[in-house]
């Protein structure tokens, strides 16, 4: 590029002459052409580079989904899976019916670990129940017994899938409330809940109930509940924020 005639004016607030602005114009007339040419130049490249890029994006894929099959959790028995499966549950609490944790998240991975998961009852061999709390603000119709309704088919099931695995169960149930005559009495939902899981008694191996004395009176009551493989209980006085009784192990 030609020597600069004006350098010594670029930079400061010096206004050209007429004559001196055509002299300028005329000086740029090639490296604004040149310029144009080092664009063209820039976009010809540009556009190889971007098909080079999506080339190597499709060669990558290829490249990853074959080397998947060569993966060595391919090549384990199905009997240490398992137990890779149990040892991701938690150890200091019961399993919760969250899509974050296993055993649930463990079934999200392949359709391969979600009937591996399904076809382990032991995964399924505790878990922590929370009941839904009504929310008289809660504008949408039916959301509340939809909610219920669906907690409580999903503790069925999950309990369900343990086989005859024996069982460790915690339930957190909502307060309670009164009846005509003024007593404590346990709502129509807290009911569901604990009859759900009275239903599997005779596997209950560890159960931690937090709930109302009125529920609690309910799953204590003598009705013909056997539990044979019970070994430790911890009944929680919701109302008044105590523990009621514990006992094991038996």
């Amino acid at each position: 590029m030609a020597a600069a005639p004006f350098v010594s004016r670029l930079g400061t607030n010096y206004c050209p002459t007429d004559d001196e602005a055509v002299e300028i114009k005329a000086l740029l007339v090639e490296p604004i052409l040149r310029l144009k040419g080092l664009d063209d130049e820039i976009m010809k490249l540009q556009k190889a580079i971007d098909q080079l890029v999506e080339e190597r994006s499709r060669v990558a894929a290829y490249v990853e989904i074959h080397k998947a099959l060569l993966s060595p959790v391919r090549r384990l028995p199905l009997d240490i899976i398992q137990e890779l499966f149990i040892a991701c549950l938690p150890t200091h609490r019961n399993c919760v019916m969250s899509a974050s944790e296993a055993p649930v998240l463990l079934g999200r991975v392949c359709r391969s670990w979600r009937a591996i998961s399904l076809s382990t009852p032991r995964l399924w061999s505790s878990l922590h129940v929370v009941e839904p709390l009504w929310n008289p603000a809660d504008p949408t119709p039916g959301s509340f017994e939809e909610k219920v309704a669906r907690r409580l088919e999903i503790a069925q099931m999950w309990l369900s899938r343990s086989g005859q695995c024996p069982l460790s169960i915690s339930l957190r149930s909502a307060p309670g409330g009164f009846s005509q005559t003024g007593s404590p009495t346990p709502s129509a939902t807290s009911i569901q809940f604990m009859e759900t899981l009275l239903s599997f008694a005779p596997r209950w191996q560890h159960i931690h109930f937090t709930a109302p004395l009125s529920l609690l009176l309910v799953a204590m009551s003598p009705r013909g509940v056997e539990a044979p493989q019970l070994e430790t209980v911890a009944f929680y006085h919701q109302d008044h924020h105590t523990m009621l009784s514990t006992w094991g192990p038996f």
